[in-house]
This record gives C-alpha cells, sequence and structure tokens, in this order.
C-alpha cells in the first residue's frame, strides 16, 4: 500500500495497543519506559508524513483515498493528537504511581525509599510541584534525623533546593514556604553550632513565615511556629502581635498558648487582646468566652470569670454537660455564693451520667472552697431528689466528721453496714475511733474493713498501728507485713 499506509496503520495500531497497554496492570516500570519510546518513535515518524500529506496521502489505502481531502486530514490530525494525549496521559500515570507509593512509605517511616520513588516521579514529571514539595518535606526529615552535622547540613540545603523549585511551579502554594521556613531554622541552628564564633547568620527563617502567614491568613500550625520562632530569636513585640492573631482566629488556642514556655504577662495580655477581638468578630464566640472567663479566673476576676462563662453556655448550648455546671459552680463557690453554686450543682446532677462520681468530685470542691456545712446540706437535698446508691452516705459521713459531728456520722455507717457491710465504711468509723482515742472501738472496725477488702494494703497497715498502740505486737508484726506484700502487688 506504500509508505503513508504502512505509517498510517502503524499509528493507528499503536493507539488500540497503548489502550490495552493501559488496562494491563502488571507491566512493569522497564517495560512501560521501553513501549513509551517506541510510541514516541511512531508519532515522530508519523508527523514526518503528514508535513508530505499531498504526496503521501495519494498512495494512501482505497477506502482513505477516496475520502475528501478535508477529512482524511482531520483524521490523521485526530488520531496523532489521541496518540499524544495518550503519550503523556501514560507518563502522568507512571509519576502518579511512584508519588503515591513514596507517601505512603513516608507514613511507615521508610523515607529513604520514599526520596528514591519521589525521584522517579519527578523523572516523568519534572514540573510538578507537589512532587518538588514532597521531595523537601522527605529531604528535611532525612536531615533531622541526621546524627552528623555537616551531613545533616547538606540534607537541609537539598530540601531548600526542593521547596524553592515547587515554590517557583506554584508561589501560592502555603504549604511550601512553611516547609522553607522549617527547613531555614534547621539551617540556621546547624550553623550557629558548626560556626560559633561567627555573629552573623546568612539563614533567615523568618520571611518564609510571614509568607506562609500571608498565604493562608488563618493558618493556625502556621501562626503558632512563627510564634515559637520569634520567641527564640527574643522577638517580643512581634510575638505578642503573633499571639494577639492566633487568640483572634483560633480561641481555644488559650489552652495550649499557656503550657509553652513563652507564656508570660505580657503575652497573656495579648492573648486577651485577641480573645476580644475575636469576640467582636463573632468568631468561636462560645471558645472565647470560655478563655476569656479562665484568664480572668487565674486573676480571681471572679464576676467576670463568671459573666464570661455563663455567656459561654448561652453559645451552642446543646454541646452543655454535667461538667460545665460543675465548674460553673465552682467559679460560684470561689467568689463566696454557696446558693448560687448549689443550684448549678443540681442542674449539673440532673443531667450526670455519673453521678456518684460528680458527687464525690462535688465533695472537694465544697471542702477546698471552705463550705463543709454547705456540703452537708447540698448532699441532704441530693439524697431527697435523686436516687443514689447507698456510697452516698459515706459522702454524708465524710461531710459530718469536717463538721466535727461525729455521733452523726457514726450513726449513718452503722445504718449502712447493717442494711450491707461496707469496708470503706468501717474505714471511716475507724477514724471517728482514732479521733475520739476509742483504740478498742478503732480496733474492732479496721479489723472489718481487712477481711471485706482483704488486699487493700492501707487497710492492713492502719490495723498493724492500732494493734502496735495496743501492745498487741505479733498480730501487728503480722498486719505490717501484710500491708507490704499487698502494696507491692499493686
Amino acid at each position: 500500500m506504500g509508505k503513508a499506509h504502512s505509517a498510517w496503520s502503524r499509528a493507528h495500531g499503536a493507539e488500540r495497543r497503548a489502550q490495552k497497554r493501559m488496562n494491563n496492570s502488571t507491566l512493569n516500570e522497564s517495560e512501560i519506559l521501553e513501549k513509551l519510546d517506541k510510541l514516541n518513535r511512531k508519532i515522530t515518524s508519523f508527523k514526518k508524513l503528514l508535513r508530505e500529506e499531498p504526496y503521501a496521502m495519494r498512495y494512501a489505502p482505497c477506502s482513505m483515498h477516496n475520502t475528501p481531502r478535508a477529512m482524511r486530514y482531520a483524521l490523521c490530525t485526530l488520531i496523532l493528537l489521541s496518540t499524544v494525549a495518550f503519550y503523556h496521559l501514560s507518563l502522568r500515570l507512571a509519576s502518579e504511581t511512584h508519588y503515591y507509593r513514596a507517601k505512603n512509605l513516608f507514613r511507615e517511616e521508610y523515607y529513604g525509599l520514599s526520596a528514591n520513588h519521589l525521584k522517579k516521579a519527578a523523572h516523568y514529571q519534572p514540573n510538578d510541584y507537589e512532587i518538588q514539595k514532597e521531595l523537601g518535606k522527605v529531604y528535611l526529615k532525612l536531615g533531622a534525623l541526621e546524627t552528623t552535622a555537616k551531613d545533616a547540613v547538606l540534607l537541609a540545603q537539598k530540601s531548600k533546593d526542593f521547596y524553592l523549585k515547587a515554590s517557583r511551579l506554584n508561589p501560592l502554594d502555603a504549604e511550601t514556604p512553611y516547609g522553607l521556613a522549617r527547613g531555614e531554622a534547621r539551617l540556621e541552628q546547624l550553623y550557629q553550632y558548626l560556626h560559633p564564633e561567627k555573629k552573623e547568620n546568612p539563614y533567615e527563617p523568618l520571611p518564609y513565615f510571614k509568607q506562609a502567614v500571608s498565604l493562608r491568613p488563618n493558618g493556625i500550625l502556621y501562626h503558632y511556629a512563627m510564634a515559637r520562632h520569634l520567641y527564640r530569636q527574643g522577638e517580643t513585640d512581634e510575638l505578642r502581635a503573633v499571639i494577639g492573631a492566633l487568640a483572634r482566629i483560633y480561641p481555644s488556642s488559650y489552652n495550649y498558648l499557656k503550657r509553652e514556655d513563652f507564656w508570660s504577662p505580657t503575652i497573656k495580655e495579648a492573648c486577651m487582646s485577641g480573645l476580644q477581638q475575636a469576640i467582636e468578630a463573632r468568631i468561636s464566640l462560645r471558645d472565647a468566652h470560655m478563655a476569656i472567663s479562665s484568664l480572668k479566673a487565674e486573676d480571681k476576676e471572679w464576676s467576670g470569670a463568671i459573666s464570661h462563662y455563663g455567656k459561654a453556655l448561652g453559645f451552642n448550648a446543646f454541646q452543655n454537660n454535667a461538667a460545665h455546671y460543675i465548674h460553673m459552680g465552682d467559679l460560684y463557690l470561689q467568689s463566696g455564693r454557696p446558693e448560687d453554686a448549689g443550684t448549678s450543682f443540681f442542674h449539673a446532677l440532673e443531667m450526670s451520667r455519673s453521678r456518684e462520681k460528680d458527687l464525690e468530685r462535688l465533695y472537694h470542691l465544697y471542702k477546698k472552697a471552705g463550705y463543709p456545712d454547705k456540703l452537708y446540706q447540698f448532699y441532704q437535698q441530693a439524697g431527697r431528689d435523686f436516687i443514689l446508691s447507698s456510697r452516698i452516705n459515706i459522702f454524708i459521713a465524710r461531710s459530718l466528721i469536717d463538721l466535727k459531728r461525729y455521733n452523726e456520722a457514726r450513726q449513718i455507717l452503722i445504718d449502712l453496714n447493717q442494711e450491707e457491710p461496707v469496708a470503706e465504711a468501717y474505714y471511716w468509723l475507724a477514724r471517728i475511733a482514732k479521733i475520739e482515742k476509742d483504740w478498742d472501738s478503732m480496733e474492732l472496725a479496721i479489723q472489718k474493713a481487712t477481711v471485706l477488702d482483704s488486699k487493700n494494703s492501707r487497710y492492713h497497715l492502719i490495723f498493724s498501728q492500732v494493734l502496735k498502740r495496743l501492745n498487741k505486737l505479733d498480730r501487728a508484726e503480722k498486719e505490717a507485713g501484710l500491708a507490704a506484700k499487698h502494696k507491692a502487688r499493686r
């Protein structure tokens, strides 16, 4: 059929064979490269023939010879374009295969293998900024793991080069300058270590941090990282500005910022300013009011703390639970308003899923605030309003002991043990007997506690102490041994 016919047939057949290869997932990388090279040579040959189209088409197959010239040219062009498109898609497929394999290897901490696959991915798609950025990330990690300073510098510099190329390919991606900032900070530290005699450092991470923040103004991670860098550099004024911005865009950041080394009265003030700006801009109002309440409570400004916490509970009220109302009650206790605290505590118990634990927590809050009488009243009311286990009687007895109303406490514990003997109830009976220096009653009560809870080392130790006081030395020694034995097993 002639040279043109043969070329057209080869190109058309190449397209079909390439599609078949696309569906064949078993081909390895070397086979794909070899076949792609053959396909590229055929495309080049066909392009050359198309330039000689007036002569070549004269010798085309009959079916094509009888077709109008414009249609023949359009058909050939379509075949060429589809073949070229498939060639580039094949390159993209090979690149993405290596790219995703590299990401999986990175997650599994095989950083060297990840870098190898990323380099292969870059071979197929050299202008893909995601690949270049990922290479920067991998080499940054390799540099962080390197123990030799000079090798760490080389790896960090490689990371920087990849990040810079990614930035040129896509200057609007915020992750790239953030990666550059981290790498630059690493180079800055290494330079100080290798050249301690030099005052000037050629590496400056701050411009990259600022670039990342400018590209993503609400980026919490970027603000946080820049704040830590500014603290290390002693840039107090800029640090305050960043903290204010961070508190504004993410009010919950207060819970993390207060644990940082840079937390100070000036930073606290900047944080407060940012939280107030968040409220003005209606950003995360619940979190902002809660954070301000905590700041007020730290300064013992109880009225302000209560006011802001109450406002916080008014936003997204469906999130409120027993813990929130217990905290509100605690604020009332600290401010000297036990009646309001009781109201908040009862609200907490109404919605609590673990009343016994919450009642124990309330015991400690009342005791810490110095309201044992209010605690006893609260427990009495709670016993009337809620169905509670017998364990509540132990808390009532403990509150009476704090009030030095020992006879009432003792009677409650005795009644409880008559219903069902409880080791802890006998323990508190022993405590009352110790206060009253009734050693015989103490011996009897703590002995029963050790019988009901034989593995409690504390009970055995107290039993040993009272036996020693009663000059029952053999039994005291035995109980001391049991106390040590059970304590070692815990």
